[in-house]
């Protein structure tokens, strides 16, 4: 940098001074001259040069050497100092030291849980090919090869970093894939899953779609890179640099950072010469063969101006409503909202012209503004409702519906020769398998209620986390708490939670409240069972509780009661009269101009798992085991009728009363920060009045605190976070983490106020729930 500046503050010296002159005398007066003549007339000049020198080559430094710093910077000034910030990557968290990795035992053998973690549902999520992503740079002003498909900087957005398939045996240890105690055998005995192909071992979640027809288009598509299940619901922490992991917990990945990474890097490709040479050359190593350069890079044209053009139609979109997404940041993710834009507003662009036929359609698109955490997913193969809002009933249409989410390609515009409506690239027999593979056998199948338990994939075991870390007595459990502790739990969250899942000390002490006991009295008063049996499968019957009364933060189920959806004739959809025909759901009529959301999601997930199915030949028995004993169909309790006013006439219209659904607490020690949206930081939070919760805390780091049980928390609420840590802001739209509070003195809970679950805790008493808590 100092020879630089010394080159640019000697510049007027080493003007040639004839060559100025012989200008000057042919009346033509040039730059150069006009230069000369300031700096030799005006000296101060010299000096503003040198100023504006230093100031270019200092900010082309910052930008080189810091550009998140920049970035961050720049994002705090308007105009074109905010348009500089979207053209620099932002800033991520420093990848943490790790020393060593383990998978805690959850029944799954090594094989599949790694099946689980890459097998493709059929989702083009990466909006690139898969050699691409290979080949593409991190969006960074590097001098050299620096790979965006590097495991530390994946790392960085939150993934978890996964073994190549080559050699998957040898290489999974390191990883942590170990087969340790299966706690009494592992899931669908006897299948041995064949290992997915992850040669460049890419992170958990990450699947490789191979390529093949899309079914809007009819034109051919290279693989792709999709994400899975396992991308958002495979959990881990860190303690003292061990990375402890779990499958079917919450993930803390950055998806909404990940989408803007893909266009940065494609636009530094496209910007930087040497970078594009690069990437030419990375790509060409990959395919084994030569590339036509002008080619590839119309194509990365043709992908930046897609990406571009989307993100400007919804960015009209937005202002033109008058609002803005709300930062989903680490952890957490809209993911209604994301699904209802995927399926009803960018499917159903027309895949020529990039536009809607129906101006109408661009009514379906709706801010990001209810995200939540991930939820945790063992056991919930069982749950009657699987949602936080207990929307869905049928396992292969809620994940399918993830999977449609997550940008599987689907024809929802014309029927073309092979190509009919609802065709997609969905796998939906890997969709089912992987619900088998949580499901386990059925529990009642076992025998007496003494021997119920989940057989497919169960939750992981503080002790487990406590004996990998050899022992730390920070992890250490107090017998005589935990004791103390479950007789709080009975008295504080039975009524929700109901019965712990694996506790033969409280199904002996209370055998009529056991989580297993099929009806318990306090539910029976209410005509309510425990457990359902539905064509000879066993489901657990989950606490629903209205929004009003558990008080927390509304705005997720808002997103099924408020959301519309227009649909064009051409898809033929009347979700409420489908559904009622398909699964005799007996929905009442709804009279509104448009269908409510979730029932025209439900309806298109049904017509393209049956287009899948008659695709594929599929026989009458396979179907049945597919679809399971559960109808199609939505949650009657929430439904109640409506009126409105449209065009002048009085219409009863179908509405929704907002429901949330309570679920068993096994493993609720690993699923930290709390409450649906994730608005508290540790359990020991969760148990003192929502008034002193704190009010911001930082999130994308997975340090662990084993003593309040959760995320490791600011020291004053005004603190700043480490670089590149999500601020959580429980003042902003849906971030709201009021309600399921212990607080006042009032022990009748028929009397409590809206929000309120029971009265005060002593800190004594929320010490020994919180150590009954990490038992379960």
């Amino acid at each position: 940098m100092t020879e630089a500046v010394a080159v640019c503050g000697s510049l007027p010296a080493r003007l040639d001074a004839r060559k100025i002159n012989g200008v000057l005398a042919m009346g033509r007066p040039s730059f150069g001259s006009r230069l000369y003549s300031w700096v030799t007339r005006w000296p101060h000049i010299t000096s503003l040069l040198l100023a504006i020198a230093i100031v270019v080559i200092v900010a082309a430094g910052l930008v080189y050497f810091a550009p998140e710093k920049v970035r961050d910077a720049a994002l705090k000034i308007k105009n074109d100092a905010n348009l500089v910030a979207q053209l620099l990557p932002a800033t991520l968290p420093e990848p943490s030291k790790i020393e060593s990795a383990y998978w805690l035992p959850q029944n799954w053998s090594s094989r599949q849980r790694y099946w689980f973690h890459h097998t493709s549902q059929g989702t083009a999520t990466i909006p690139v090919p898969y050699q691409w992503f290979l080949a593409l740079e991190r969006p960074e002003l590097s001098f050299s090869y620096t790979s965006l498909s590097d495991e530390d900087y994946l790392r960085r957005l939150g993934f978890i970093p996964s073994p190549s398939s080559k050699g998957f045996a040898g290489n999974a240890p390191s990883y942590g894939y170990h087969d340790d105690a299966l706690n009494g055998g592992t899931a669908t005995p006897g299948w041995a899953p064949s290992v997915p192909d992850n040669p460049n071992a890419l992170p958990v979640g990450f699947a490789i779609l191979k390529g093949g027809v899309d079914p809007t288009t009819g034109a051919p598509y290279e693989d792709q890179i999709g994400l899975t299940c396992a991308a958002c619901h495979t959990g881990h922490l860190e303690y003292k640099n061990v990375s402890i992991r779990f499958d079917g917990g919450p993930a803390m990945v950055n998806l909404g950072e990940v989408e803007r990474v893909i266009g940065l890097s494609i636009g530094y490709t496209l910007m930087l010469p040497w970078r594009f040479e690069r990437f030419a050359s990375k790509l060409e190593r990959i395919k084994g063969q030569s590339v036509d350069r002008k080619q590839i890079r119309g194509d990365l044209e043709l992908a930046l101006q897609k990406i571009k053009n989307q993100k400007a139609a919804t960015d009209r979109l937005l202002t033109g409503q008058g609002v803005a997404d709300l930062d989903e940041g680490f952890g957490r993710l809209d993911a209604l909202n994301r699904i209802g834009n995927q399926v009803f507003y960018t499917n159903l662009l027309d895949p020529v012209t990039g536009e809607h036929r129906d101006p109408l359609l661009k009514g379906n698109f709706a801010r990001h503004d209810a995200p939540v955490s991930f939820p945790p997913i063992w056991g919930t193969p069982y749950f009657l409702w699987a949602q936080y809002d207990a929307s869905v009933l049928n396992e292969l249409v809620r994940n399918s519906g993830e999977a449609l989410g997550v940008s599987a390609k689907i024809n929802m515009t014309a029927a073309a020769p092979g190509r009919p409506l609802f065709a997609s690239s969905i796998h939906l027999s890997e969709v089912a398998r992987f619900e088998e593979l949580l499901r386990g056998a059925d529990p009642f199948s076992a025998g007496d209620a003494g021997r119920r338990k989940f057989t497919g994939l169960v939750a992981p075991r503080w002790k487990d986390a406590q004996e990998k870390l050899r022992g730390d007595p920070a992890w250490a459990i107090d017998e005589k708490l935990v004791e103390q502790g479950r007789d709080l739990y009975r008295t504080h969250c039975f009524e929700c939670h109901r019965g712990p899942v694996n506790d033969t000390a409280f199904d002996k002490k209370w055998p009529e409240d056991s989580f297993w006991s099929p009806e318990n009295p306090d539910r029976s008063a209410k005509n309510e069972k425990n457990w359902l049996e539905i064509g000879g499968r066993h489901y657990f019957n989950v606490v629903q509780m209205p929004v009003t009364a558990i008080g927390t933060d509304p705005q997720q189920s808002s997103v099924l009661t408020t959301r519309r959806v227009h649909l064009p004739e051409s898809l033929g959809l009347n979700p409420a009269d489908d559904l009622n025909k398909a699964g005799g759901c007996g929905l009442p009529a709804d009279k509104g101009t448009d269908p409510l959301f979730v029932l025209a999601l439900m309806d298109v997930v049904g017509k393209t798992i049956d287009q899948w199915m008659i695709a594929n030949g599929t026989s009458e028995e396979t179907k049945r085991q597919m679809w399971g004993p559960r109808k199609n169909c939505q949650n009657q309790r929430v439904y109640v009728g409506a009126r409105a006013s449209r065009n002048g006439k009085d219409e009863v219209v179908l509405a929704l009363e907002p429901q949330y659904r309570a679920r068993p607490l096994d493993g609720v020690w690993a699923t930290a920060p709390y409450l649906h949206n994730g608005s508290v930081p540790t359990l020991r939070d969760m148990l003192v009045p929502q008034g002193e919760r704190p009010t911001s805390f930082c999130v994308g780091s997975r340090a662990f605190d084993p003593v309040n049980v959760g995320l490791l928390t600011k020291a004053q609420s005004a603190d700043s976070c480490a670089p590149g840590l999500t601020n959580f802001d429980v003042s902003l739209l849906g971030n709201s983490n009021r309600g399921h509070s212990f607080e006042g003195k009032e022990t009748d809970l028929r009397r409590l106020p809206p929000g309120v679950i029971g009265p005060e805790l002593t800190d004594a008493e929320r010490r020994a729930l919180i150590e009954y808590l990490k038992t379960l």
